[in-house]
């Protein structure tokens, strides 16, 4: 065994440093998934802070919706009511241009 001594201290010597090669890649691998962990943990807690501004923001979101309908409504009956009130003017001032026409017809002076 002599002559294949130093064939069995190679072998060993690869074989530990296969070992130690195969520990550093496991403790690496370790550190990697913790790091990974902790910013899936990160990320997930700003996830959930934003979900609850989220959840703020689509509320006065239907709030000012319900209001711009409310207002569209309001406006659609002022249109109404300013359309009537054109009306009910041209009407007046139809029968008052009518009475100064009939005024000059009758007027004996003109």
């Amino acid at each position: 065994m002599g002559d294949n001594a130093w064939i069995v201290w190679l072998i060993v010597a690869i074989v530990v440093v296969a070992i130690i090669v195969a520990a550093m890649v496991a403790f690496r691998r370790r550190k990697k998934m913790e790091q990974d962990r902790h910013e899936a943990a990160s990320l997930r807690e700003r996830a959930a802070g934003g979900e609850t501004y989220a959840a703020g923001a689509e509320d006065r979101a239907r709030e000012l919706q319900g209001r711009a309908r409310e207002a569209e409504a309001r406006a659609e009956q002022l249109r109404a009511e300013a359309d009537q009130a054109t009306h009910i003017a041209r009407e007046h001032r139809d029968r008052v241009t009518g009475d100064h026409l009939r005024a000059e017809e009758v007027d004996p002076d003109r």
